[in-house]
């Protein structure tokens, strides 16, 4: 159990008319502070480094910090306002302010952070309030709120699981932090658009807001089957890699067939033709493999594409073209829309 102490606190009812106390935190009290799951990784050193130099600067003041306190046992021990915290408290907003002033800390300083403080807090709260707050600051990534949701969604905790799954191609290779890694290859963000993508002929995917893509995973998955889903995704990616390879990319960067516009044509590809399906299940016998294979991703003009949202639609043409060269049966044919938009292929 850790305590907190706060200084010049004062009791305040916000809007809601939830109690929270605001004041100062007694600067030997900032070890004490929990980082919760739902947090993103501390920044940078220059980001530190620069929320040390206003500590150092002038009066040393930052913006406020929240913080959450999963009960309510606190009281005030003198005339001064200073309170006593018992329990975890844990940083819903503010963990980069608060490393620094750690670190300010160690180096002999005193830093004055101001904080609200929440009580009774359950963490699914403290996680919708998370993204509240950030989803207005543009430098929150969409991955670290896809990974926070995960907490809430199966369907989404399904896929953010097999990304850790060692029988998957891209395990340990998606993004779901704030930064990417080296030896990540796509954000969670692109992995998911391309897997709605994929079932788009079973429901809503292919939307550019976060907060749509979990509403409508949840009703695609349980048409899909979710299990069906997740075999599916990793059938796609399994293509990827008998390709073009997956497992041994040391650099994301030459990676044409794994950026985000080649990911979504041919996932937008797949999901169009029932050649590719058995019911629900992917299914893409050898010779597609092979035949797929063989496109030529070293086209500069290819390249280009591949890292142009405006060129999906172009991408996918390319790819049935190159499908269909040299046959003249079992070619992909698109849906005809005076039979209801029936997909067939001949």
């Amino acid at each position: 159990m850790t305590s907190l102490k706060v200084l010049s606190g004062a009791l305040d009812e916000m809007t809601e008319g939830q109690i929270v106390l605001r004041g100062v935190i007694d600067p030997a009290s900032l070890g004490g502070l929990l980082k919760p799951e739902y947090q993103r990784e501390t920044l940078r050193e220059a980001t530190i480094e620069g929320l040390m130099k206003a500590f150092r600067d002038g009066t040393g003041r930052v913006p406020d910090v929240e913080l959450a306190v999963r009960g309510d046992r606190y009281g005030c021990t003198d005339s001064d306002g200073t309170y006593a915290i018992a329990g975890d408290v844990y940083i819903i907003d503010g963990l980069q302010r608060i490393s620094a002033a750690r670190q300010f800390v160690d180096d002999g300083g005193k830093p004055l952070v101001g904080a609200m403080l929440h009580f009774g807090t359950t963490e699914e709260w403290e996680r919708e309030r998370f993204a509240i707050l950030n989803m207005r600051r543009t430098r929150l990534s969409p991955n670290v709120l896809l990974r926070n949701r995960a907490a809430q969604c199966p369907s989404l905790s399904r896929l953010y699981e097999l990304c850790r799954d060692e029988s998957f191609v891209l395990c340990q290779r998606v993004s779901w932090s704030q930064y990417m890694r080296r030896e990540e290859l796509m954000t969670a963000l692109s992995f998911l658009k391309t897997v709605m993508r994929l079932h788009s002929q079973f429901g809503a995917g292919r939307y550019g807001v976060v907060s749509g893509m979990w509403q409508a995973l949840p009703p695609m998955m349980s048409t899909v089957g979710h299990s069906t889903m997740i075999e599916n995704v990793k059938a796609f990616f399994q293509l990827l890699d008998s390709a073009w390879g997956i497992r041994g990319i040391l650099y994301k960067d030459r990676a044409t067939h794994l950026k985000s516009a080649f990911l979504f044509a041919l996932a937008d590809v797949i999901s169009e033709y029932p050649a590719f399906w058995s019911g629900k299940s992917l299914r893409i016998d050898r010779d597609m493999q092979k035949k797929i294979g063989q496109f030529g991703l070293n086209d500069p003009n290819v390249r280009a594409m591949a890292c142009s949202g405006s060129s999906i639609g172009l991408l996918s043409r390319l790819v049935v073209d190159h499908i269909n060269a040299g046959k003249r049966i079992r070619r992909l044919v698109a849906p005809d829309p005076f039979q209801g938009g029936t997909r067939c292929a001949v």
